[in-house]
């Protein structure tokens, strides 16, 4: 036991830096890849099973669509030769180690195909077949993970085992899938004394599987609650208690995505170790590690791997800095909108609105703009400025110089006395790649010169992944689909009549929270539509709406909300108990 133990850790140590950066760029070029085809694909699914949205509520709907299960198997297959691939690479790298030489990523890239290749002229279709057995092993820490964050894939689970408790459902799993991955990997002899041989050594790898993998569970555990405690020191020391919550919980979300690529990458490295073990007669040599000598073909590799790296690296900071409707509509179920940047705790529609919306880490501000007489687009919600300025007078009668001049803050309180009107061009200039924008178009007299004028200013911007245009003005939401297609729009209403699906300028619905109801927001999202709710202030409002499955919470508290949707089944969630602790 002790010589297995040593072997292998030596085996993970001695290879760490290796496969360590093999598999960032691995999974990383997979993710990159596979997250937007699968956003199509289930796009092509829902259109098909008539459903067009997917929610918790219909997705036993489109599991049973025949084309959702074709294209599922589809993917199943497509990604357990992917991973077969990953196996390969992993396993020449252990081979090789064996042999005394030392691997680098460009030599797992080059021999894991190598391998692959030999391997399936080798063995066909069985090599598969014994891959699909050990492949939920591989991936199960993250998948456990993604699961439990993801609703969309807890409910599928639900479906397909209806009546059975999710942490039954794992439990059995577990058990089964180490089973088979240890079964998968024994040869039994003929002979009974080979056979009882046989017999011990699959108990014994049995054994070592569910040790490993408890370990592992345990060691990422560890890992994301040290740097969520980390974090929430920093932020106490460091940050503001106001926004303490928002960055606890933002650090906890960020913390389980890291946690499922680490739990992926820990998963093969481990396993496969294991499985490498199992199967290899060889043992470390203790000779000095020599590096793999470098033919063109691996210098074509290394220049493949530098571009897919770069592209990866490209492709990450554009979702960086212009945001991804692809990974919001797969990675966040309800957002909150900061209503006016935050209406209750700042002077709406200014500057100390926006910073309290990126603060407060807000999926999107909510802000309304109107022309001026000179032409400016500038933040405002009412068409006289008496209520926010002092001045009564219509705002469209006076130039942007003129209105720039006014004190915005003081109506709120004497602290904001120096807070002003800005433009909508500044604002884009302080968003960009921080905070997406819900742009409300008001209903004023020249509005299809201040449509064109906000398109004009997003496309300066380059922002259009990072904003939405809303309207009471339906005509006005025609205009910006004419004009730039691909840009969201939601239509604004206090109230429903009417079929949603006739709106096709409309990509959602922005509806008071007074009218909103189940029945509205199934049909909305059997449409291809989302809804939006305003002005959503208080707990129970937000429960009532987290509970009918809209798509973002409009609220002039965004750090309420924001903890409400944060926790399972009204639970405290870890960020709300480390602020508690931290700040008693």
């Amino acid at each position: 036991m002790k010589k297995t133990c040593r072997y292998f850790f030596r085996l993970i140590k001695d290879n760490f830096i290796s496969l360590a950066a093999f598999e960032f760029i691995f999974k990383a070029s997979v993710f990159i890849l596979f997250v937007p085809l699968i956003a199509k694909l289930m796009n092509i699914a829902t259109n098909n099973a008539g459903i067009m949205f997917i929610t918790t509520k219909n997705v036993a709907r489109l599991m049973k669509n025949p084309l959702m299960i074709v294209m599922t198997a589809a993917m199943i297959l497509v990604f357990i030769c992917v991973s077969y691939y990953e196996v390969c690479c992993i396993w020449m790298c252990y081979r090789k180690y064996t042999r005394g030489i030392k691997m680098t990523v460009t030599d797992m890239f080059a021999d894991g195909m190598i391998h692959l290749r030999k391997t399936s002229r080798r063995y066909g279709i069985k090599i598969y077949l014994q891959m699909a057995a050990i492949f939920p092993l591989l991936c199960f820490h993250m998948t456990v993970i993604l699961f439990d964050r993801l609703d969309i894939l807890s409910s599928c689970i639900k479906f397909i085992f209806k009546g059975v408790p999710v942490r039954y459902i794992g439990a059995v799993s577990a058990v089964a899938v180490i089973f088979l991955f240890s079964f998968s990997t024994q040869k039994f002899g003929r002979s009974i004394s080979e056979r009882k041989e046989g017999i011990k050594h699959f108990f014994r790898r049995t054994l070592h599987l569910v040790v490993t993998n408890l370990l592992t569970g345990l060691v990422l555990f560890l890992i994301y609650l040290t740097i969520v405690v980390i974090a929430a020191l920093v932020i106490r020391f460091l940050g503001k208690k106001n926004s303490a919550l928002v960055y606890l919980i933002r650090t906890e979300n960020v913390m389980y995505y890291v946690l499922a690529f680490l739990a992926g990458a820990f998963g093969y490295i481990t396993n496969i170790a294991l499985l490498f073990m199992f199967q290899s007669k060889q043992r470390v040599t203790e000779k000095v590690l020599a590096k793999q000598p470098k033919g063109l073909r691996r210098k074509i590799v290394t220049v493949l791997i530098a571009i897919v790296f770069m592209a990866d690296a490209g492709t990450a900071a554009g979702f960086f800095m212009n945001g991804s409707h692809v990974l919001e509509e797969m990675f966040i179920s309800t957002s909150v909108t900061a209503h006016r940047g935050g209406a209750k705790f700042v002077p709406e529609n200014t500057m100390y609105g926006v910073q309290y919306a990126i603060e407060s880490g807000s999926d999107y501000i909510e802000i309304d703009v109107q022309l001026s007489a000179d032409g400016e687009v500038f933040l405002l919600h009412d068409t006289n400025l008496k209520r926010t300025t002092g001045a009564n007078k219509l705002a469209y009668n006076l130039t942007y110089d003129e209105l720039s001049k006014l004190d915005a803050g003081s109506y709120f309180g004497s602290s904001f006395s120096d807070a002003y009107i800005p433009t909508l061009d500044e604002v884009l200039t302080e968003c960009k790649s921080k905070i997406n924008l819900n742009i409300e178009i008001k209903s004023v007299r020249r509005g299809t010169e201040l449509v064109s004028k906000v398109l004009e200013l997003i496309d300066k911007h380059e922002m259009r992944e990072q904003c939405v245009i809303t309207s009471t003005e339906y005509p006005y939401l025609k205009q910006v689909k004419e004009m730039c297609p691909e840009l969201r729009t939601g239509y604004i209403s206090n109230m429903l009549y009417g079929d949603p699906t006739s709106l096709k300028y409309a990509d959602f619905f922005s509806v008071k929270f007074a009218v909103v109801n189940e029945n509205f927001v199934r049909s909305a999202h059997n449409a291809g539509k989302e809804v939006h709710v305003w002005t959503v202030n208080t707990k129970p409002l937000i429960n009532r709406m987290k509970g009918m499955d809209v798509d973002s919470i409009i609220t002039d508290n965004p750090v309420l909300a924001r903890k409400i949707l944060s926790r399972k089944n009204d639970r405290k969630s870890l960020a709300e108990i480390l602020q508690t602790f931290l700040y008693r």
